[in-house]
């Protein structure tokens, strides 16, 4: 794909990440506020597939206060702002925030940045933008609940698939349109396998994540899927030997090892497919 230069200085990488600190603090307190909705019983992910004489468990993701769980004030975006939220914590009580406050608010801007430079500041790093935005709001929730609200993925795919074809036309290569909508569909097909054969290892998100992936390594390169797969299945690895030896139990979140996966192969790309030469 022909990557043609912005020229965006020092400068403007500064301003970009301006802008992605002030876009992961806008973004903090709206992920902050999904809940795990289910049975009042303790969540016990092991009996969550049900067995053959009870039902599987419904769980789902709904939208709720955020409140801090020690004094019960209720968060506003205020309360949230960088760098003081990280050290103040609670305004009422001080009990610190998550760690996924400041792991938003430093990952949104130092990926911007990164993905804008890997990407030799061209056009074709618009979408991408785009991607990790839509990535950092799947990975902080999923992390927080264990749960990918269904709409994310459709929502990062939809606009995804929009600023694709704007560049991709706009660059005058439109066939690249189609292998983006080809990897979408094969990483779809190929998660939705999995998850037939063991539900249990894999939600339903992270198929429909997985539609969103494919289609934006594909549209990079064909074969960057194949990447992407292969490096968020490494840090997945990586996070289920953590946890089980923190928690004892294997189970994580995939979907943020997914997405760190794909946005490796996305910033490694060169030099992914100059090794194939």
């Amino acid at each position: 794909m022909n990557l043609t230069g912005l020229g965006l200085g020092s400068l403007g990488l500064a301003a970009l990440g301006l802008v992605g600190l002030v876009i992961a603090w806008l973004m903090t307190l709206p992920l902050h506020r999904f809940k795990e909705h289910r049975p009042l019983t303790p969540r016990d992910v092991a009996t969550e597939d049900g067995t053959a004489t009870t039902p599987p468990v419904l769980i789902r993701a709904v939208y709720r206060h955020a409140m801090c769980p020690q004094c019960r004030h209720v968060c506003s975006t205020a309360d949230t702002i960088p760098v003081l939220s990280w050290i103040r914590g609670c305004p009422d009580c001080g009990k610190r925030f998550p760690w996924t406050v400041p792991l938003l608010q430093l990952g949104v801007p130092a990926a911007l940045i990164l993905t804008w430079t890997q990407l030799n500041s061209s056009w074709v790093a618009l979408p991408y933008l785009w991607l990790v935005l839509i990535l950092a709001a799947i990975s902080v929730v999923d992390l927080r609940i264990w749960l990918i609200p269904y709409w994310m993925p459709w929502l990062g795919a939809s606009v995804g698939l929009v600023l694709i074809s704007i560049v991709s036309v706009a660059i005058g290569d439109p066939s690249q349109i189609l292998f983006a909508l080809g990897g979408a569909a094969g990483a779809f097909l190929l998660f939705f396998l999995l998850w037939l054969v063991a539900p249990s290892k894999l939600g339903f998100g992270d198929v429909r994540m997985a539609l969103l992936l494919g289609m934006f390594l594909a549209w990079l390169h064909p074969l960057l899927p194949i990447y992407g797969l292969l490096f968020g299945s490494l840090f997945g690895l990586l996070m289920g030997v953590v946890a089980l030896l923190t928690r004892k139990d294997s189970r994580f979140a995939f979907g943020p090892a997914l997405a760190l996966g794909a946005m490796c192969a996305i910033w490694f790309h060169e030099a992914l497919l100059q090794s194939l030469l």
